[in-house]
C-alpha cells in the first residue's frame, strides 16, 4: 500500500460559517434556562469564547467554577465531559434535564450515560483530565448519527493523528463532517492525546445544539508532500536546541522534534550528553525548557521532554525502503530552518555500532538532532552524522527510541550529575577522556609528554600486535568516547560536548620500532560555532584498507553545532 500524506486542502474558516440548520425537531428543545448577565469575571466580553460561554451557560449545560468565575483555561474533567454529554442528549430527545443531586456530583450523569450508550463502562477515573479524543467520544454519542449532517468533506484517513482503529475514530470523523470539530491547526490535527480547556469545551458545545454555528473544513488524503509542503507541515514541530554548562554559558545549538503533544521528544545524544541546561525554541519563537528521560551515548539518541501542552508533533514510521523520497529538516549553522530532500540509499547500514538510515539527504553543522521523514511526513528517523560535504547522511531509525526509559523525566542537570563519567576508567589527570587500555583490555605500551605549551600533548602508546580484533577494540574505545561526551565534531580530533577542554586524536605510527596505535590527547580552546561530530571511518567496512594507507582516523561527520 502507497504511503500517504494527510494534507489540508482547505483550512478552518476564522469566522463563523453560516451552514443551513438540519430540520431535526430536537434542536428546538434547546432554549434559554437562565440568564447571563456577565457574571464569570474571568471572561472578558472581547474573548474568543465569551459568546460562546454565553450561551452554553444560558442553556444550562456549562456553569462556572464559581459563581463569579468560569475557569475557561481550566481543563476539563471526564466528569465534565460526561455531565455535558448526558445534558445534550435529555434535552435533544426529551426536551429538559431532570437530574437528581448525587454524591459524587457526577454519579448521576455517568448513570445516564451508561444507560443511553453515551458511555460502554464505567470510567476508570471521573476526576481525571478529559483528552481531545475521549471527549470526541461522548460528545458525537449524544445526538443521533443523523442529527449530526455532513456538511464537510473529509475522507477517510485524512485527520492526520487519528489513527484507524483508535476508539474515538468515528466519532472524530463525524464532528469533522457535520462542522463541530475542525482540529487544531493547519493541518486539521485533532491532537487526540492532549486536554481540552473549558472555554474550548463551550465552544464546541454550542456548535453541537446550534447548527448554524459549525464550520467548514475539507480534508483530503494525499499520496506524497512536495519539499514546500513538508517544511510547511513538518517543521512546526522541530525545534532549535540550546545547550548550556553548569554555569550558563552557551555550549552549542542542535535540533530537535516533538512527537507528542505534551511535549513528548527526541534528539541525537552528543547535543544533550554532559550538558546541564536545555531550552528548545519553536519556529513560532516559544521558548520551552528541557528535561532529559534517557539517553544512548552508543545509538546516539536522547528522549527528552519540553515543558508546555498542545505542541505541534510528528507521527511515526518504522520502515523505509531503498529509494524512498526522504525529507531533513534542522536548523543548519545554528541559524533558520531548513530542509533538505533526498532518497534513501540504505534503510539499514551496519557500517556503525548501531544500524543507520543513509540516505542522500543534505545536512551540515545544527541539523544534529533534527527529523529525517518520510514522503507522508512522518518521523522515520534523527539525522545524527553525514560524510565529509554533507552526504550521504545517517539517521538514527526512530524505532530506536523503544530501548531508551520513558518513565521518568529529570532536569538536565540532575541527569548530568548521575551519569558522570567514572573516573576509574579515565587516564589519570585527564578527566573524563577514557583510558583506552581500560576500556579494551590492550595494555599500555609506552607513554610520554610533549611540553611544548602551545600543544601540551599527551601520548599513550598501544601496539598494533596486542590488538589483532582491532576493529572491536576501536569500536568499544569509539563507544567510550562518546559516553564521556567525546565525538568527532570537525577535523581528525574527538573534543567535548559538555565543553571539557581536551581533544583526543587515534592514529597509527611507528614508535620505537613497533606499529603501535597512539591516543593523542591535548589541551584546546573552543569557538561557540564549532564543526560536526564525526563517526570515524576505520568503524566502517574500510578500516583495514585505512589502517594500510595509515591515514587519520577520519571519515564521517556527525552533526551538530556544537561549541567546540
Amino acid at each position: 500500500m502507497k504511503r500517504k500524506l494527510l494534507s489540508l486542502l482547505l483550512c478552518a474558516v476564522l469566522a463563523l460559517g453560516v451552514l443551513p440548520a438540519p430540520a431535526f425537531a430536537g434542536y428546538e428543545n434547546f432554549t434559554e434556562q437562565q440568564p447571563y448577565t456577565g457574571q464569570f469575571a474571568d471572561v472578558p466580553p472581547d474573548a474568543w469564547y465569551a459568546e460562546n460561554v454565553e450561551l452554553a451557560y444560558e442553556y444550562g449545560l456549562i456553569n462556572g467554577v464559581s459563581q463569579t468565575s468560569f475557569a475557561p483555561d481550566n481543563s476539563l474533567t471526564m466528569a465534565e465531559a460526561v455531565k455535558l454529554a448526558a445534558c445534550l442528549h435529555s434535552i435533544y430527545q426529551n426536551g429538559a434535564t431532570d437530574f437528581a443531586a448525587s454524591s459524587p456530583w457526577y454519579t448521576v450523569y455517568a448513570a445516564y450515560a451508561l444507560e443511553n450508550g453515551i458511555l460502554s463502562a464505567p470510567l476508570e477515573s471521573y476526576e481525571a483530565a478529559a483528552t481531545r479524543g475521549a471527549f470526541a467520544d461522548v460528545l458525537a454519542k449524544a445526538f443521533p448519527e443523523e442529527a449530526l449532517e455532513q456538511v464537510n468533506s473529509v475522507e477517510d484517513g485524512a485527520i492526520p493523528d487519528v489513527p484507524e482503529g483508535a476508539y474515538y475514530a468515528d466519532a472524530a470523523y463525524l464532528l469533522y463532517r457535520a462542522g463541530v470539530l475542525t482540529g487544531s491547526d493547519a493541518s486539521g490535527r485533532l491532537l487526540p492525546d492532549s486536554t481540552i480547556k473549558r472555554s474550548e469545551a463551550a465552544a464546541i458545545v454550542t456548535r453541537m445544539v446550534e447548527p448554524a454555528l459549525r464550520q467548514t473544513v475539507t480534508l483530503e488524503v494525499r499520496e506524497t508532500l512536495t519539499a514546500d509542503e513538508a517544511i510547511t507541515y513538518c517543521m512546526p514541530a522541530v525545534f532549535k536546541l540550546y545547550s548550556y554548562d553548569a554555569k550558563g554559558s552557551l555550549l552549542g545549538m542542535g535540533s530537535g522534534v516533538l512527537i507528542g503533544p505534551d511535549g513528548d521528544a527526541v534528539t541525537c545524544g552528543h547535543v544533550v550528553n554532559g550538558v546541564y541546561r536545555l531550552v528548545a525554541e519553536l519556529t513560532d519563537g516559544t521558548r520551552h525548557e528541557v528535561s532529559i528521560y534517557d539517553l544512548n551515548a552508543d545509538m546516539d539518541i536522547a528522549h527528552i521532554q519540553l515543558e508546555g501542552s498542545g505542541l505541534p508533533y510528528l507521527q511515526t514510521a518504522e520502515t523505509v525502503q531503498a529509494g524512498d523520497t526522504v525529507y531533513a529538516l534542522g536548523y543548519p549553522g545554528g541559524g533558520r530552518a531548513k530542509l533538505t530532500q533526498g532518497t534513501v540509499i540504505d534503510p539499514y547500514n551496519t557500517d556503525y555500532t548501531t544500524p543507520m538510515i543513509e540516505s542522500s539527504a543534505s545536512v551540515i553543522s545544527g541539523n544534529s538532532g533534527g527529523a529525517l521523514v518520510d514522503s507522508a511526513g512522518r518521523l522515520v528517523g534523527i539525522t545524527v552524522s553525514s560524510q565529509s560535504g554533507g552526504k550521504p547522511s545517517f539517521s538514527v531509525p526512530i524505532t530506536a527510541l523503544k530501548e531508551l526509559d520513558g518513565s521518568e523525566a529529570v532536569s538536565v542537570a540532575a541527569y548530568t550529575d548521575a551519569h558522570r563519567p567514572a573516573a576509574s576508567r579515565c587516564y589519570a589527570g585527564l578527566y573524563p577522556v577514557p583510558d583506552f587500555g581500560k576500556v579494551t583490555g590492550v595494555p599500555l605500551f609506552a607513554w610520554s609528554r610533549d611540553r611544548n605549551p602551545s600543544f601540551g600533548g599527551s601520548y599513550f602508546y598501544y601496539k598494533m600486535s596486542d590488538m589483532p580484533d582491532e576493529q572491536q577494540k576501536l569500536l568499544q574505545y569509539y563507544a567510550a568516547l562518546n559516553e564521556n561526551t567525546f565525538y568527532l565534531f570537525s577535523g581528525d580530533a574527538f573534543t567535548s560536548s559538555a565543553g571539557y577542554l581536551y581533544s583526543v586524536q587515534l592514529y597509527q605510527t611507528t614508535y620505537q620500532g613497533y606499529d603501535v596505535l597512539a591516543v593523542v590527547v591535548t589541551g584546546l580552546h573552543f569557538n561557540l560555532i564549532g564543526g560536526l561530530p564525526q563517526t570515524a571511518g576505520f568503524f566502517c567496512r574500510h578500516l583495514r584498507r585505512m589502517w594500510a594507507d595509515m591515514n587519520f582516523l577520519r571519515q564521517y561527520c556527525i552533526i551538530s553545532q556544537k561549541g567546540k
